[in-house]
């Protein structure tokens, strides 16, 4: 997956929600190798459903040294139409997805301001451009996450400051394979043949991502490769959203 890449992104520091795990902790390795000092925000000694406190603990965490990358990628989903989703799961995902990733936008742009230049990369999902059955909350708050990317780039470009958003299909990671699973559980009338394969099969390119295929997207968006590159919606799907 072309682990060898160079971004140019050595002396930059960086944030990056949900390193512990899946699509972030490729994130976090494929920027390291990069040169970037990336500071991980991630459970369990940081909760980003607590977003009463975000602002202030990333603000005390990053000290006055301005961050020049963001990358909100950390996110919860949960299964369900809008009758079988409670109000409290719904607000769950929301402040995860969404309120989490405002709030880290709001603790990085005044240092991004003050050095006129930053690059903010928000991770949604192929559910921010299309409809998939059993995914109300969690489609809705990767929307959210889209359209913030937009209505911010236009807010802070001309501050230097770029905001872009990619919307990752399928990709191999424990949560997709638990999402799987959990639908042909719940589901079985209607994804009880679903498999690894069967989606798969029903991306054009045949597979899944790697995690670090997204990785490369983010650190691509990150670069001065995209210095002409604000308030787009990327699909990094393997074709899915062009069916």
């Amino acid at each position: 997956m072309g682990s060898d890449l160079s971004f140019g992104l050595a002396g930059r520091r960086a944030v990056v929600t949900g390193h512990r795990g899946g699509i972030g902790s490729a994130i976090y390795d494929v920027l390291r190798r990069d040169g970037v000092e990336v500071i991980g925000l991630d459970l369990p000694d940081f909760d980003l459903a607590e977003t009463a406190t975000i602002e202030a603990r990333v603000q005390r965490l990053i000290g006055t040294d301005p961050v020049d990358i963001l990358v909100n990628n950390a996110g919860i989903t949960v299964l369900g139409s809008v009758l079988e989703t409670s109000l409290a799961e719904a607000e769950r995902v929301m402040r995860v997805n969404f309120l989490a990733a405002y709030a880290l936008m709001r603790a990085v742009l005044p240092g991004m301001m003050a050095q006129r230049k930053g690059a903010i990369v928000n991770i949604a999902s192929d559910q921010a451009l299309i409809g998939k059955q059993v995914s109300a909350a969690y489609g809705a708050s990767k929307a959210a996450i889209a359209q913030l990317s937009r209505s911010a780039a236009l807010d802070w470009s001309g501050h230097g400051i770029r905001v872009n958003c990619i919307a990752p299909g399928s990709t191999q990671t424990a949560m997709l394979a638990t999402v799987i699973g959990d639908l042909a559980a719940k589901y079985p009338d209607r994804f009880g043949v679903s498999s690894s394969d069967a989606y798969k099969a029903a991306t054009p390119l045949g597979r899944f991502a790697d995690p670090r295929e997204i990785a490369h997207a983010v650190a691509f968006l990150a670069s001065d490769a995209a210095s002409f590159i604000t308030g787009v919606i990327l699909p990094v799907d393997g074709g899915g959203t062009a069916q």
